[in-house]
C-alpha cells in the first residue's frame, strides 16, 4: 500500500516579523476625566464613614469623668436609665 504526499510536510513557515509602529506626528490629547458631584459627595461620605468606623467606640473623657464620680461617691448607680442602658448592651453583646 502506498501512501502519497498531499503537501511537503517538512516545509515549516516561519512567523513574518512584526514592524514597530511609529509614534504618530500628529498633535498629542492628554487624557482627562471628569467627577461629577454625586461621584464627589459619595467619596466624601465613603471618607466619613470610614473615620467614623476607625474612631473608638470608647469616649476617654466621658470615662474619666465617671471614674472620678465614682471615686467620689457622686455616681448614682440606681439610676434606671443608666441601668436599662448597660443592660442593654449587655444583651446586645450577648445576642451577637
Amino acid at each position: 500500500m502506498v501512501i502519497d504526499k498531499i503537501g511537503n510536510i517538512n516545509n515549516i513557515v516561519e512567523p513574518k516579523k512584526s514592524k514597530q509602529v511609529s509614534e504618530s506626528k500628529g498633535t498629542k490629547k492628554n487624557d482627562s476625566i471628569q467627577i461629577s458631584t454625586e461621584g464627589k459627595k459619595a467619596a466624601e461620605i465613603a471618607k466619613d464613614t470610614q473615620l467614623v468606623n476607625q474612631a473608638p467606640d470608647i469616649r476617654i473623657d466621658r470615662v474619666k469623668e465617671i471614674k472620678e464620680k465614682i471615686a467620689d461617691g457622686s455616681y448614682d448607680f440606681n439610676n434606671s436609665e443608666i441601668l436599662e442602658k448597660v443592660a442593654d448592651k449587655i444583651a446586645n453583646y450577648l445576642l451577637r
